[in-house]
């Protein structure tokens, strides 16, 4: 559809050129009149979607004081063309926010320029406030508080969320102090006039408001969402009791059969736990560690009494039946939702990196972390400590042990956590 113009001017000749000129750039031209007063009678019956103003008109009206009366109420914009440009006409001029402005007489080229200009920077700036409007509706509305503050913290701005939390209206809080230290984010709790607590989370950044540094701050309420966790923390600590519970009564059968089995798992979960530690873990995997080095020998429920206290060595088919403890240990577990995998830990507890162990024979990449800090503990308290069929050998025996086949049957960093925490943190089983 072709843009419509009106044409404003008091001289008939020049009015009939422009015209001519708006014919032929595509443009249909709606009427030529030569007051202001007529401008405002015939925009009430059709809008044009541009108008050619001449400032210096006849009439009680000139072009400004029209143009002033259109832009209060209509949405038109305008364009100046004057042969008169003295600093005075073009001051008043320039509070219209016309969409150019030509100077008589001018070329054919310079009015299809300054329509075409005229039309782009109206339909942009069209777009522009369609634009804020959106985005200030989806400040308005948004369900997180949102608040300017200046740098004395005082509100420049507010949403409607923000009402409904500080139970106050926009015009009660706008220009008042903000009570809360602008960090980059905080928590704090707000109490309402209803007797409710809220738990508030805000972030903070820096921005401008009217050319001028302010902060602009988000405000969540998060109390729910707090409700939610702490229910959950419970759970979890009342999952975690049931947990050690279940572990300990496992502990307590053993040493009801075995005091020796029970005590020497007790010993391997303190080291272990300590090297988990050393070697950085995070503490929920350093949990999963101590868990599984408790139980990590239940399989031997399954072996023979006379065999595990057996003073003597043992015959080829007596330690099948000992070996077999770790994959009995595993059947036991497997069943039971720990969070952590303490049941692949018991099986493979007893592996070595190179391959030469049991039940499996696995190597390096095959072998949890978990499992290869529980079997260089468990090797540790194994010689350092008293067993039916020899005594004792030193701690330090023990570490040669593993030094000496670190990084070919033992985990590297599990060995070198295991010496520091024996050697200079001077560890020794209670």
């Amino acid at each position: 559809m072709k843009k419509k113009i009106l044409i404003v001017e008091d001289e008939r000749i020049i009015a009939e050129d422009i015209r001519k000129c708006v014919l032929n750039f595509g443009y249909d031209v709606i009427g030529i009149v030569p007051t202001g007063e007529d401008v405002l009678l015939i925009i009430k019956e059709q809008k044009p979607d541009l108008i050619l103003m001449d400032i210096m008109l006849e009439g009680k009206l000139d072009g400004i004081e029209t143009a002033g009366k259109i832009i209060s109420k209509y949405d038109i914009p305008v364009i100046y063309i004057t042969a008169n440009a003295d600093d005075t006409i073009l001051k008043r001029a320039k509070k219209t926010n016309p969409y150019g402005y030509l100077l008589k007489p001018f070329e054919e080229i310079d009015l299809n320029a300054a329509l075409e200009i005229a039309f782009y920077k109206f339909n942009a700036d069209k777009e522009l406030i369609r634009s804020e409007k959106r985005f200030r509706k989806l400040i308005q509305e948004n369900t997180d508080v949102i608040i300017v503050i200046d740098r004395k913290r005082m509100i420049q701005f507010i949403n409607n969320a923000g009402e409904i939390l500080f139970e106050k209206s926009k015009e009660q809080l706008i220009n008042t102090k903000f009570e809360y230290e602008c960090e980059q984010f905080e928590e704090f709790e707000i109490e309402q006039k209803s007797g409710q607590t809220r738990i508030i989370e805000m972030h903070v950044v820096e921005t401008e408001w009217e050319h001028k540094p302010a902060y602009l701050a988000t405000l969540r309420d998060i109390t729910f969402r707090k409700k939610i966790e702490d229910e959950l923390k419970r759970s979890n600590i009342k999952l975690q009791k049931l947990m050690e519970e279940t572990v300990n009564g496992l502990v307590s059968a053993m040493e009801m059969r075995d005091p020796y089995t029970a005590g020497h798992q007790k010993r391997v979960a303190e080291l272990a736990t300590k090297i988990a530690g050393e070697m950085g873990l995070d503490k929920d995997q350093v949990n999963g560690v101590r868990i599984a080095s408790l139980i990590h020998d239940i399989g031997k429920i399954h072996v023979p009494a006379e065999i595990l206290s057996k003073p003597g060595k043992l015959t080829e088919v007596e330690f099948a039946i000992v070996k077999s403890h770790s994959k009995a240990g595993y059947e036991i577990l497997k069943t039971i939702d720990f969070p952590w995998p303490v049941a692949i830990t018991v099986l493979q507890h007893h592996e070595k990196l190179d391959g030469s162990s049991y039940p499996n024979g696995l190597t390096v990449d095959d072998i949890i972390i978990e499992a290869k800090i529980l079997c260089v503990a468990d090797v540790i308290e194994a010689m350092s400590t008293h067993r039916p069929y020899r005594p004792a050998l030193s701690i330090e025996k023990a570490l040669d042990e593993i030094i000496k086949n670190k990084g070919i049957k033992y985990d590297a960093s599990a060995v070198d956590a295991c010496v520091k925490i024996i050697r200079e943190q001077n560890f020794s089983f209670a």
